[in-house]
């Protein structure tokens, strides 16, 4: 009887898997690179500003009088400097460190004491201060002994970083978002198309059944990395033909083997006077054909399945189980009874069939008492019973007596324990299952549950 399989852990999606770690990877490649670009694009907006400065500490010394002459700067310069950004102070500087000029003197009072001691040439910082919590960068040039600072409140230029920096962000959750759905799609479309023939492999695998010896898996569209796996299954399938085949002469090699040298004896024996003995000879012999019929016809399920491609009356099956039984009913002295639906169609094997409601009949017979009933009803949807008034079927014994070579409690001798196992095969290769249970009012009740 076929086992179900047990149960394990829910099985995982490659395409899935390699989707979602393709996006994230991919997703995280690309913040990556846009980190980089925005940490570039920041540096630039620093060097921008330095070189602003500098070119500006550059238009000072340009228009800065001669060392000479007395220092007189233009008006016009510092009114430059003092209308056009009040965030932005210049402080030129002489030998002493006296304050020469300035843009804003109320300024360069207050950011005068906090410059740098010594202050030389380059950039410089200033903490914060009053109207400038971000502080100062400042720098200085010398020109012909004077000095030339400018400072600049880094407000400006941290409130563009800033918004740069948000505006980024913004955009960038925004667009990945999208874009990484996107990408989770075309992988999984990119995946399940590559995956595809492995699919279709497997789907022509999943048809193969022991039966179609000659069935193997397509080799074409698969990719090199798969190739081989389906090579491997292909072989197998190739070592399991020759299997078959071997199995399948020693079956009939086994049946003519065996049953010719049990039908010279029966012949050696019909030729002894009738006594005791020679009918006990005659008894094992039925039984000694009947134990290896069941066992070639079991083997025979076991290795080669059925073609279950026919559409089968189940009544004509009855009939047929029936017509061959009735000399041993009628020498038994137990009637055979049909009864039930008229027609009942299903698709499967006749012969099958036919040798499994026989198994059940015999079976019936072997128990049902003389003067008694042996009844196979048809019932609806798709099932064949058999009932008897014999001793019955302990339920504890049901399940195990489906088994091969198991034998009830109240098995009579002679019996190898194959019928029911025989039954149980048919029954699970159409799809459906055998019940025993014990019959109301003394006896048997074996149902034939057909499910194709």
């Amino acid at each position: 009887m076929t086992m179900p399989p047990e149960a394990g852990p829910r099985p995982w999606s490659l395409t899935s898997r390699l989707a979602w770690r393709l996006a994230v990877v991919t997703l995280c490649a690309i913040l990556l690179a846009a980190g980089a670009v925005a940490r570039r694009t920041l540096a630039e907006l620093r060097d921008l500003d330095d070189a602003a400065m500098q070119q500006q500490v550059r238009f000072l010394i340009h228009n800065l009088p001669a060392a000479t002459t007395p220092f007189t700067l233009p008006a016009a310069i510092i009114d430059r400097f003092r209308f056009s950004d009040d965030d932005t102070l210049f402080l030129i500087l002489g030998t002493d460190g006296q304050r020469l000029s300035t843009s804003n003197p109320g300024e360069a009072d207050i950011v005068a004491p906090l410059l740098p001691r010594p202050l030389g040439g380059g950039f410089f910082l200033v903490p914060p201060l009053p109207g400038h919590p971000r502080g100062l960068l400042g720098f200085a040039a010398p020109d012909h002994g004077r000095l030339v600072v400018l400072v600049q409140g880094r407000t400006q230029v941290a409130t563009i970083i800033d918004g740069l920096t948000t505006q980024f962000l913004g955009t960038a959750i925004w667009l990945l978002l999208p874009l990484g759905l996107l990408m989770l799609g075309v992988s999984i479309f990119t995946l399940r198309n590559a995956l595809r023939p492995l699919t279709t492999a497997s789907a022509a695998a999943a048809q193969i059944r022991p039966g179609d010896t000659g069935s193997r898996l397509p080799l074409a569209g698969l990719p090199r990395e798969i190739t081989p796996l389906v090579t491997a299954v292909n072989d197998a399938l190739n070592r399991l033909e020759l299997t078959i085949a071997a199995q399948r002469g020693f079956m009939a090699q086994a049946a003519h083997g065996l049953r010719t040298p049990l039908a010279v004896l029966s012949a050696r024996i019909d030729t002894l006077p009738d006594t005791p003995e020679t009918q006990g000879l005659h008894q094992d012999i039925d039984r000694m054909s009947r134990l290896l019929s069941q066992l070639l016809g079991m083997a025979r399920l076991e290795s080669l399945p059925l073609r279950l491609n026919e559409t089968i009356e189940l009544h004509d099956v009855a009939e047929a189980a029936i017509a061959g039984l009735a000399p041993l009913a009628v020498q038994d002295g137990v009637e055979l009874a049909l009864t039930g639906a008229a027609s009942l169609m299903v698709t499967g094997n006749h012969a099958a069939l036919v040798l499994a409601l026989t198994n059940l009949i015999e079976n019936a017979l072997g128990y049902a008492p003389p003067g008694t009933s042996v009844e196979v009803i048809l019932q609806p949807p798709a099932s064949l019973i058999v009932r008897d008034r014999g001793p019955g079927i302990p339920p504890a014994e049901a399940q195990r007596l489906l088994q091969a070579f198991e034998r009830g409690a109240n098995a009579k001798q002679g019996g190898a324990g194959l019928g029911l196992a025989i039954v149980s095969e048919i029954a699970t290769a159409h799809g459906g299952h055998v019940r025993l249970a014990p019959r109301p009012g003394g006896g048997a009740e074996i149902e034939l549950a057909l499910g194709k």
